[in-house]
């Protein structure tokens, strides 16, 4: 009778732990979410705000199975918050392996060679990440590249232009501190022991950006920075239109289009009534902009003149200088 008692009650046991891994599957891998549903997990919840949130929204029928997959398969791993798309189909497990790998909602964009601080920041702003005013004070923070350049007056020149991916729901100050990273990340190396400095951190910086706003073309870019260098070297002025360009958008006067009576406005990085370099960059220069700043090509060259079908026409006199313009101002008509 024993014995009977015995088998009848491990009968029952084995139909009971049959019966809860039949629903343990059925719930955690058999069912499937109706709809496309969008979650944000905010910073400092807990596993069971989290938990008790996907069963509300639809992806995770039972929580008590969710624990369960927890504590036999998720042991050691934490949620991660931000915002999260998930497809209609997807079984619980999937939901939860998502939150557990922290596979966030992702977006991306791509600074060009040469945007400026405003420009950058209008575009994030209109992805949604901060507000112009939050970017406007996170421009001022210089002590973010102490290290490299302690005089910089502002991020201008440092906001490193590439393509990025970032989680949606990042902070304004967490993306421009990783675009400055960036530019730390090139610089160091870009800037190897070999090169001999002509000139400070921020003045190479501030070189590299007039070069970025002059050519896109990589054999000239060298070639514009040694012109410049002589030029600074001699005590010329540099009379660099997007110095004056710059100048204009600062004090909210540019208009598209540059004139000759512009080259008087009286404003620091207008190049054209101040000597030697602006006070900082004009714009965000890439990785080719800041080697051709680092390594100037040695050149007889004093001026450039565009080309109407691209290019420069470089001179070492003013006579020379003179004469191409004249050509090229006859070539356009």
């Amino acid at each position: 009778m024993r014995i009977r008692l015995l088998v009848v009650a491990l009968l029952i046991i084995l139909a009971s732990g049959a019966t809860g891994a039949i629903w343990l599957y059925n719930t955690l891998w058999g069912w499937r979410s109706s709809a496309k549903v969008e979650v944000e997990i905010d910073k400092g919840s807990s596993a069971r705000q989290i938990l008790g949130l996907l069963e509300q929204e639809g992806l995770a029928p039972s929580t008590l199975a969710s624990r369960l997959y927890l504590r036999g398969w998720g042991r050691g791993r934490e949620f991660h918050y931000g915002r999260y798309v998930f497809d209609a189909g997807m079984c619980p497990v999937d939901v939860l392996e998502t939150v557990l790998d922290g596979r966030v909602e992702m977006f991306g964009l791509t600074i060009v060679e040469g945007s400026d601080a405003t420009s950058i920041s209008e575009q994030f702003v209109d992805l949604g990440v901060g507000s112009a005013s939050e970017w406007s004070s996170l421009i001022g923070r210089v002590d973010w590249i102490a290290a490299i350049a302690p005089e910089a007056p502002s991020l201008e020149g440092f906001l490193f232009p590439d393509t990025y991916i970032f989680a949606v729901g990042t902070s304004a100050s967490s993306a421009a501190r990783h675009l400055v990273e960036r530019f730390i990340e090139v610089w160091s190396e870009e800037r190897l022991d070999d090169v001999e400095p002509w000139g400070s951190s921020l003045e190479t910086v501030i070189l590299a950006s007039l070069v970025e706003a002059e050519t896109s073309i990589d054999s000239e870019r060298a070639l514009i920075a040694g012109v410049f260098l002589n030029r600074l070297r001699r005590g010329m002025l540099l009379q660099c239109d997007p110095t004056v360009v710059y100048a204009l958008k600062r004090r909210k006067e540019w208009s598209g289009r540059l004139y000759r009576v512009h080259w008087e406005v009286d404003d620091p990085y207008n190049t054209y009534r101040n000597s030697g370099l602006p006070p900082g960059p004009i714009n965000s220069p890439g990785r080719a902009a800041l080697a051709a700043a680092l390594r100037p090509e040695s050149t007889p060259y004093l001026y450039f003149v565009a080309k109407p079908g691209g290019g420069h026409d470089f001179s070492r006199t003013l006579s020379e200088h003179n004469r191409a313009v004249a050509r090229w101002r006859s070539a356009r008509r």
